[in-house]
């Protein structure tokens, strides 16, 4: 995809729904029509979400989605065709746990007064301060007064004495992901620890319970435990404002009730399943005349073996991220679930280890997972990938693929709202080794570009270009020695930042250190092509204006989404709902029109005050004894650069682009201390008006907020 891809909004998962990062849906529309036909069988092989999987249906192609993550199928399994768990439900309440029902045990766990009434209640959750190492307070259900909020007391805090942080519960749950000797033991009962001690006894006693279920019971509730198994831990704020992103609890975190949570969990699901289409193997799949999903959980390394040779147009997907806490939960979750010995579990399980935890690890298992499935590729075929735009996670990626021997198609990245890869099979042209080759790319972005970039801009622009040579499959097969490939390759890309034709402007913003323009700055170009878009069609939807804008600026001159946004926002109106037009006064021939006027105003208005006007194809000038004065640079845009290639002068623009103009200067650092003023048309009018004006008082005419539009200053001229 040569060109961005704006993000929409990504479908949400059932359960877990912040814990995976996934492909906007546009975006994998976006790569499936332009790389495959209808009735095509496409592969995202790290599926952690729901975009590429709903794109492919709904534009008749056939998906297998795969991941080595049983928890991320689970979530996907339960939102795409959810089952009804109220009868497991049942069966695991009415199981014994001595001389009582389980359900009742477990909220006995959780009994206490009620705050207002002092009666015998239940306690929905309680919230803990971290640094006391105690709950602070209690969410009550009372009988008699209903939910309500109150303190702690003694007995609460008596009753979690009974609860040994590394008691029979503890080692019981540990006992069923690993052996307390086994060299990641530590890591599991950190995962355990991430659970009050009485949680840890309730999850016991379900588990023990849940075991004896019959087979169809356990699938059935596994949905439901799962989220009960994420909402349960001590990694959430009691707003609930973040995703846990690693295994320490936040300052204030809530300990559930974790029978209520469960049967919360399980009135969640509805009963009846929607009607996507789906098999059970890849056999099936390529036989089926419809489109439909195949979802599975296998390890490239076992995927492959499934896959016909030669097959797929098209690979998209979001490539797996270092993700200690989450990995480690996840492999504790899916023993709890499906029993150590599980198969599905025994690839999860070594992801405990802190050794894959980095992203030295990680780009090698990325880059091995697409070699060992390039066999499946047709000849022509395309990978997508769609992730954050974060430095780590680019320099891993593309390392990755150069591993594969994949060549960069087209790299486009916003960084607000991701990067978009394509790559595809071939020769790699040779490259004459990574010393300083950097440095002219660099330059070569800059000029493209004409203005000073953020850093990750460069930084993926020039990884782009190197992954469309063997520079970056060079490094990641050279031999690790002192410095391991990603080492070099980051030492590469310094290297490449400190060439002496370019410098820091401010922080992570780079410019050429000679600033003459080869063409007008990005910023201005978009500018353009908004004008002319939106005076081309009466109407239009914002995304696909996006998307137009998009298509002029391929790859490395991708412009960020607040640069749209700000000159879009300059001259469009919204009709309707997400339906935006031209502002009337922006027409072409209204514009025109007042161009002239503001010019014939300037011509008027010089010998007023003892200046010879002289009129040029975009200026008018103010002579004094044959020596320029003032030039006026008269534009209807916002544009920056007449401000770039002279010194000095006076832009006469409309009121209405004050603001664009206004934030092209606040990012543009080369501006910030420059002497050109600023004349808006309204403040010329105004000006005029005065039968006594002098050149003082015109001077107060300059600026977007000038004192000759601010009222106490009218009275004063007047």
């Amino acid at each position: 995809m040569q060109h961005f891809i704006p993000s929409d909004a990504l479908p949400r998962l059932r359960l877990l729904r912040q814990a995976f990062p996934g492909v906007p849906s546009a975006v994998a529309r976006a790569a499936i029509e332009q790389h495959t036909q209808p009735g095509d069988v496409i592969l995202d092989p790290f599926v952690s979400g729901l975009g590429v999987i709903q794109a492919a249906l709904e534009l008749d192609r056939k998906i297998v989605a795969a991941s080595f993550n049983p928890i991320n199928l689970l979530a996907i399994r339960a939102t795409l065709w959810p089952v009804d768990a109220r009868s497991a439900l049942t069966h695991l309440a009415d199981a014994p746990k001595g001389s009582q029902r389980l359900r009742d045990h477990l909220r006995e766990l959780y009994t206490t007064r009620c705050p207002t009434c002092g009666r015998a209640s239940l306690a929905q959750h309680f919230v803990w301060d971290r640094d006391r190492g105690e709950p602070g307070e209690k969410h009550v259900s009372c009988t008699v007064c209903g939910e309500n909020i109150g303190q702690i007391d003694a007995d609460d805090l008596s009753k979690l004495k009974r609860y040994d942080p590394r008691g029979l519960a503890f080692w019981v749950l540990h006992g069923r992901v690993i052996d307390r000797n086994h060299e990641d033991a530590d890591r599991v009962s950190e995962v355990l620890e991430a659970y009050t001690p009485r949680t840890q006894a309730a999850l016991g006693d379900i588990l023990s319970k849940f075991e004896a279920l019959s087979a169809e019971d356990r699938s059935a509730l596994r949905p439901a435990l799962l989220a009960t198994f994420d909402s349960c831990t001590t990694l959430h704020t009691p707003d609930e404002s973040r995703y846990p992103s690693g295994l320490k609890p936040p300052a204030r975190f809530i300990e559930k009730n974790v029978w209520l949570e469960l049967e919360q969990q399980v009135s969640l699901f509805p009963s009846v399943s929607q009607s996507l289409p789906r098999v059970a193997t890849i056999a099936e799949l390529f036989s089926s005349p419809t489109p439909a999903v195949c979802l599975l959980v296998a390890p490239a390394r076992e995927l492959i073996k499934q896959l016909p040779v030669a097959a797929l147009p098209l690979m998209v997907t979001h490539p797996p991220l270092p993700r200690p806490g989450f990995w480690s939960l996840s492999a504790v979750w899916a023993a709890w679930l499906w029993g150590k010995q599980n198969s599905q579990v025994d690839h999860l399980l070594p992801l405990l280890s802190r050794k894959r935890a980095s992203w030295d690890w990680q780009w090698r298992a990325i880059g091995s997972a697409l070699t060992v499935l390039q066999p499946a590729l047709r000849p022509d075929a395309r990978t997508v990938m769609s992730f954050p735009a974060d430095e780590a996670i680019i320099e891993s990626v593309l390392l990755a693929a150069a591993s594969a021997h994949e060549v960069v198609d087209h790299l486009t990245c916003d960084p607000h709202d991701g990067v978009r890869v394509t790559w595809r099979l071939g020769v790699i042209p040779s490259s004459a080794g990574t010393k300083n080759l950097g440095q002219p790319i660099v330059q070569h972005l800059l000029l493209e570009r004409a203005e000073p970039t953020q850093a990750i801009l460069l930084k993926a622009g020039l990884l782009a270009a190197l992954g469309q040579t063997s520079a970056l499959a060079d490094i990641a097969h050279q031999p690790d020695g002192e410095s391991p490939p990603l080492a070099v390759l980051r030492a590469a890309v310094k290297s490449a930042l400190e060439d002496r034709s370019i410098f820091e402007i401010e922080p992570q913003v780079w410019w050429l250190t000679d600033q003459a323009l080869a063409q007008s700055p990005l910023a201005d170009r978009v500018e353009y092509v908004i004008v002319e878009l939106l005076r081309a069609q009466a109407d239009w939807h914002t995304v696909d204006l996006l998307r137009a804008v998009y298509r002029h600026f391929p790859d490395h001159l991708t412009p960020d989404r607040a640069v749209l946004a700000t000159t879009i926002h300059s001259y469009a109106e919204e009709s309707s709902f997400d339906q935006v037009h031209l502002r009337a006064e922006d027409h072409a021939a209204v514009r025109a029109a007042e161009m002239q006027e503001v010019r014939q105003l300037l011509v008027e208005i010089g010998p007023r005050l003892g200046f010879e006007a002289i009129v040029t194809e975009q200026a008018v000038e103010w002579l004094k004894s044959k020596h320029s004065e003032y030039v006026f640079v008269i534009q209807a845009t916002a544009a920056i650069e007449a401000l770039l290639r002279a010194e000095t002068g006076v832009l006469v623009i409309p009121g209405g682009r004050a603001t664009l103009l206004q934030y092209k200067l606040a990012r543009a650092a080369r501006l910030r201390d420059t002497h050109w003023k600023v004349l808006k048309f309204s403040s010329l009018r105004q000006a005029a008006q005065q039968s006594d004006l002098t050149l003082q008082t015109f001077q107060l005419a300059f600026g977007l907020e000038p004192p000759i539009e601010q009222p106490a200053t009218q009275i004063q001229l007047l």
